[in-house]
């Protein structure tokens, strides 16, 4: 068993990673809506208060940059470039499959089809910055050295029965 957890502790920190990020991604649709329409609105499609797209866009900007061989710069302009590719395809692929459309920035200035926006574009190039250089690192230091491992690994195997369970329920309609 703790071959297992050794060899997989990093999986399930990204599961871990995934879930925390996309309810940031939850949090922040809710703040910025809520400022927009004038009362909250459940920017989530899942159940739980998550927004996977977030979690997803946060593990590829992971992949790509390391803090420690990039600039904040760098990581600015070509993490916004990327996150605005990525979200207008998923917007695309979203509507093609559920034939429906999560999000709309047509009420934003600079938009494109009001799937994508320079506003929306510049707030995701500051947060993967902040994500690069600060919540990543800080993260990773919590649970490399103050989590055990084997908390690690279930609290991964949880999360992603979790997420996984209200995909499927969602998806089928409940």
């Amino acid at each position: 068993m703790d071959g297992f957890v050794t060899k997989t502790r990093p999986f399930w920190t990204r599961v871990i990673e995934f879930v925390i990020y996309s309810f940031c991604g939850w949090a922040y649709e809710m703040v910025a809506e809520g400022i927009l329409a004038g009362h909250l609105v459940d920017r989530g499609w899942l159940h739980l208060p998550l927004c996977i797209i977030y979690g997803f866009f946060s593990i590829v900007v992971l992949k790509v940059f390391k803090p420690q061989k990039n600039k904040p710069a760098a990581v600015f302009f070509f993490s916004m470039a990327i996150v605005t590719v990525l979200e207008y395809l998923s917007a695309l692929l979203i509507e093609a499959v559920l034939h429906k459309s999560l999000w709309d920035y047509s009420r934003w200035i600079c938009n494109f089809q009001g799937r994508v926006s320079l506003i929306s574009s510049l707030i995701f190039g500051t947060a993967c910055v902040l994500l690069v250089f600060w919540a990543h690192p800080t993260f990773n230091n919590f649970f490399n050295k103050k989590c055990n491992a084997k908390v690690t690994v279930i609290l991964g195997m949880v999360l992603l029965a979790a997420v996984v369970a209200d995909a499927v329920i969602t998806a089928l309609g409940y």
